[in-house]
């Protein structure tokens, strides 16, 4: 049972009370969230500054983002920088920046560069093999902290980043191929653990990632 904060008293006690009387089962369980603000307001018609997802899709989408990608952008901010619990704001200068650095430079960067240094090493027919979710993941679904959830998927892509800038597995490979290989291995798994984990999040992208690392394989 959802509802926003305004709601808590009706929903877990006059709510209750009338099941009660009518003999019915109580709720199991109440997820009360907070506000969605815009521009530090409380969005109101009155005052104009009411934000329609879809009008975001849009514009977006004349913006040259394909239909798909601009879903999971919003779909991003949500679960990302807005808290289950607590109130978030939201104005499109705030999802522009967090859209581009974290979702088409971040994760799209990563998944660009991997495909290119497998594609250079003449890797081919990658097998998809993540079959499960983390346990620390799956914690933070099941308590409904979505942020800590995305949180946690974007911390593996800031590692996978950081591993090819030590590693260097792109130079790597022209003066030692086992471990330039086994480097854009790691780095291939890393990706199919990411993928498999944001079709939770976000399923448009763990689509897209793993749709690629299907057109390849790992011998």
């Amino acid at each position: 049972q959802i509802a926003g904060k305004d709601n808590l008293r009706q929903q877990s006690a006059m709510w209750q009370a009338m099941l009660m009387s009518a003999g019915l089962p109580n709720s199991r369980q109440i997820l009360i969230h907070g506000f969605i603000t815009s521009g530090g307001q409380k969005m109101s018609k009155t005052i104009g500054n009411v934000v329609d997802p879809f009008d975001i899709i849009d514009k977006l989408v004349e913006k040259g983002v394909a239909e798909e990608q601009a879903v999971d952008a919003l779909r991003y901010w949500f679960a990302r920088e807005m808290s289950t619990f607590e109130d978030g704001d939201f104005t499109w200068e705030k999802f522009v920046e967090s859209y581009s650095a974290n979702l088409a430079n971040g994760l799209g960067n990563l998944l660009s560069r991997v495909l290119k240094m497998a594609a250079n090493a003449g890797i081919t027919n990658y097998e998809l093999r993540i079959t499960n979710f983390n346990s620390e993941f799956m914690e933070h679904l099941d308590s409904y902290e979505i942020q800590k959830a995305a949180d946690w998927a974007w911390t593996k892509i800031k590692e996978a980043d950081e591993y090819i800038a030590k590693e260097e597995p792109f130079k790597k490979i022209k003066i030692d191929r086992d471990a330039g290989e086994s480097n854009i291995h790691y780095l291939l798994g890393e990706l199919d653990g990411i993928a498999y984990h944001l079709q939770a999040i976000l399923p448009n992208t763990s689509k897209k990632i793993s749709e690629a690392l299907a057109s390849i394989s790992v011998d």
